[in-house]
């Protein structure tokens, strides 16, 4: 019996092994994908839309029914050219590809950022422009939006045009490269180890030194947490210079990062976060953590809220730069709420409820944990009256809002400034 039994378990640890092996080999698994968009079957029609060349369809994650790492692999390849294609599309409306570091040696990795040929001279005003964690990289707001939207949703092409058409410098940071590979070794780049250090680089070495006397920020999910970590290093230069701060369900947070009342106080006076929610475009929301005035982006889609929100975003800067430089308005302004623009892209917006990635790092799956680490509130008026009365009800009503203490908070800075992340993972 002991004989059998050994035998048995003998078999069991054999078949266990086999069963490793397979998937270890489905793992170390390549394909040979082609490296043209072309090549894939699809192409960009002129709305901007990517879609299949021969059927005019949308974008298909399913290629493979039973084969989710093949489709998963595929969707990262042709990521990978589309980014490379969005490159391209920030040359042509007149950017340049700056490396960095600037002082690096020939055998030091590098990475580059993007900004128009008036960044640094232009006297008068400077946009920057940071997305948010995850594949994302210089352009882009969303990879989601880009391959089953379009490219107004999807990318930083609307704002950079915006900006250059109203006289404005560009600068459009590329956080989430991080490391490359010399030789075959892959390195940290110097100056751009984390989403943070790359902002700090670009403000030290390209933001400082530029001529403008005004400065407005655009800032996507993480990039919030880059510009919070800015302001708290160069809060005098800030107070000098930035006129205003757009945030679009932005993940920045007072409770995790290091913040004096200072910083509080100019993120009161200059900056707007529009955050995903139920609600119409630029209403206003309540929050409990997050002291930043705070709106609607007009979707509940945390992806999109850069493009829904965008023409209140160009309201608001063109209305801060008017207050900071003492300057008219210009004729025509209107400041009335704008509807969202969310049913302005494609019509094929149900893509975006169809499967795709699963890769957690995309910042387009961030929904969830960006409202959790924003803190956000989405109670409009009448639901806030109604939880008021409930709380006078039962006597316990505070006089003021106490910041909740069990909210999942999903990227954190600790106190000497280094970068702790628990879901919110840059791709390197």
């Amino acid at each position: 019996m002991k004989l059998l039994c050994l035998l048995f378990l003998s078999l069991l640890a054999s078949c266990g092994t086999i069963k490793c092996k397979m998937f270890e080999d489905e793992e170390e698994a390549d394909y040979d994908f082609p490296t043209t968009l072309g090549g894939f079957g699809y192409h960009f029609n002129e709305d901007g839309q990517l879609r299949n060349i021969e059927t005019g369809n949308g974008y298909n994650f399913v290629e493979k029914e039973d084969n989710h790492r093949y489709n998963q692999k595929r969707y990262e390849a042709i990521g990978d050219i589309i980014t490379d294609y969005i490159y391209e599309l920030l040359e042509k409306e007149g950017l340049e590809r700056v490396s960095i570091p600037v002082d690096a040696e020939a055998d030091d990795p590098t990475s580059f950022f993007f900004q128009s040929k008036d960044a640094q001279s232009n006297p008068d005003k400077l946009l920057i422009l940071i997305h948010g964690s995850g594949p994302v990289k210089a352009g882009q707001w969303a990879r989601r939006l880009i391959m089953n939207d379009c490219l107004a949703s999807g990318t930083q092409l609307p704002y950079i045009k915006w900006a250059m058409s109203n006289g404005y410098g560009v600068i459009v940071a590329n956080t989430n490269i991080n490391t490359a590979k010399v030789g075959k070794t892959k390195k940290k780049i110097r100056g751009s180890e984390s989403p943070e250090k790359h902002t700090t680089y670009l403000w030290e070495t390209f933001v400082q030194p530029a001529h403008a006397k005004n400065i407005a920020i655009v800032a996507h999910s993480y990039g919030g947490v880059c510009v919070l970590n800015l302001v708290n290093n160069f809060l005098k230069q800030f107070k000098e210079r930035v006129f205003a701060m757009a945030f679009t369900d932005s993940v920045h947070s007072f409770q995790h990062q290091e913040t004096t009342e200072e910083t509080v106080s100019f993120f009161v006076e200059r900056g707007v976060n529009w955050a995903s929610s139920y609600d119409k475009l630029d209403t206003k929301l309540k929050t409990h953590v997050d002291y930043t005035p705070t709106l609607s982006a007009g979707t509940d889609k945390h992806e999109l809220t850069s493009y829904t929100s965008m023409k209140s975003i160009f309201k608001f800067i063109t209305k801060k730069y008017c207050e900071q430089t003492g300057t008219p308005l210009p004729e025509g302004f209107d400041d009335t709420p704008e509807e969202a623009d969310e049913n302005n892209s494609s019509k094929d917006t149900e893509n975006l409820e169809t499967p795709m990635s699963q890769d957690m790092t995309e910042d387009s799956q961030m929904s969830q944990d960006a409202n959790e680490e924003s803190q956000m509130s989405q109670d409009t008026e009448s639901q806030e009256t109604s939880e008021l009365k409930d709380a006078n009800k039962e006597g316990t009503m505070s006089q003021e809002t106490v910041p909740s203490e069990d909210k999942k908070q999903t990227s954190q800075t600790s106190q000497d400034g280094k970068e702790t992340k628990d879901n919110v993972k840059s791709e390197l």
